[in-house]
């Protein structure tokens, strides 16, 4: 966890939550930004050796612009608590089947590990 990226966050969510009329923005900021809730994860679709399809610079993920939608799947119930310095542990099981009838499936699990 990017400990620059967290105070990044916690001033962003200072802001909208002192636009939405929050009661404590200044401390709601604090909790929001060192959370973490999910996974955001952008469509690369490999149609070919030959031709894919980035909804993100690859690979270094960097912004570009796509109709497609951001994944974000929600990882726990309640947002984690993270801080400057943590690690986030995350493993992909990714099954594509050769057979173009059979669906992919995936599954992502994550654990944070603190410092």
């Amino acid at each position: 966890v990017d400990g620059k990226r967290v105070d990044d966050n916690i001033a962003k969510f200072n802001e909208e939550f002192k636009r939405g009329r929050v009661a404590d923005p200044e401390a709601a900021s604090i909790v929001a930004g060192n959370s973490v809730s999910g996974i955001a994860l952008w469509p690369r679709l490999l149609l070919d050796d030959d031709v894919q399809v980035n909804t993100r610079h690859y690979p270094e993920g960097g912004h570009q612009r796509s109709h497609w939608q951001t994944v974000m799947p929600i990882m726990a119930p309640e947002p984690v608590a993270v801080k400057g310095g943590d690690r986030i542990d995350v493993v992909f099981d990714f099954d594509v089947p050769s057979e173009v009838t059979k669906p992919s499936s995936y599954k992502i699990t994550a654990d944070v590990v603190g410092v």
